[in-house]
């Protein structure tokens, strides 16, 4: 069986923070899109309901930095690796600003 390549977090990307508390989870740049993703520290796709919340509000602090106020979505659609939960913070279109 393939290794999960969320559970090994390569360190080739951007890394911009690792929390331990009050849940493990990292924010990085994901290696397929390019844009900030946060990454459940724990090998399943559905997070709690705090642990989403405290994830997107740590990944738009990132995502306001990178883009600009309101100049981004965050994106919780699991193409690749649907089974470990992740969130990416995708930037709007030019038209859509």
């Amino acid at each position: 069986m393939k290794p999960c390549e969320l559970c090994e977090l390569s360190e080739y990307t951007q890394h911009y923070c690792r929390y331990i508390h009050p849940f493990r989870f990292s924010i990085l740049d994901c290696d397929s899109c390019d844009t900030p993703m946060a990454v459940l520290g724990e090998h399943r796709a559905a997070p709690t309901d705090f642990e989403r919340q405290f994830m997107v509000e740590a990944l738009s602090m990132v995502a306001r930095f990178r883009y600009g106020e309101g100049r981004f979505v965050i994106d919780g659609i699991m193409r690749q690796i649907p089974d470990h939960c992740h969130l990416h913070a995708r930037p709007l279109a030019d038209w859509a600003r």
